[in-house]
């Protein structure tokens, strides 16, 4: 696959940036009955993942807030934030930037092995760089998707 994967990272970021435009903070807040996360939550969760995938795991300092890790990581919730979570601008602005980073920091490296293979929740074995890369497509589409339906059931 090669280096095209950073205009892809671009692309997909910039389709789950283009639905999230028009939200208001209320908005991303709202979690739609059924379920336990809200738009603002699948988004940090994106960019959590997102990073944990291109710096964390291939031993790389991460580019976000520690705070990221307990708002957003799997399992977490909204039911049970009790802290201030980051504005809804300010995890917009980290989605922003994290592609332009990761094609800063990682050309040439698409390559290299991790020092610890990760097995995703699915069963799913990452062991390079271009790897993990290409899960979180995957993975970003996956929540790009409930992203979509979460919009369309809290502006019906």
């Amino acid at each position: 696959m090669g280096e095209i994967i950073f205009s892809q990272l671009e692309f997909i970021r910039g389709q789950t940036l283009k639905i999230a435009q028009d939200l208001s903070e209320e908005q991303a807040n709202i979690i739609p009955a059924k379920f336990r996360n809200n738009i603002r939550w699948n988004l940090g969760h994106i960019a959590f993942v997102q990073d944990a995938f291109a710096f964390q795991l291939n031993g790389r300092p991460s580019l976000i807030s520690a705070q990221y890790r307990s708002f957003f990581a799997n399992g977490t919730s909204p039911e049970n934030w009790t802290e201030d979570v980051p504005r809804l601008a300010d995890i917009v602005e980290v989605l922003e930037q994290q592609p332009k980073q990761i094609a800063s920091i990682l050309p040439g490296k698409l390559d290299e092995r991790v020092s610890k293979p990760y097995t995703t929740s699915s069963g799913f074995t990452l062991d390079t760089i271009e790897g993990f890369l290409n899960f979180t497509l995957y993975h970003e589409g996956m929540h790009f998707s409930v992203i979509k339906m979460y919009k369309k059931l809290i502006q019906s």
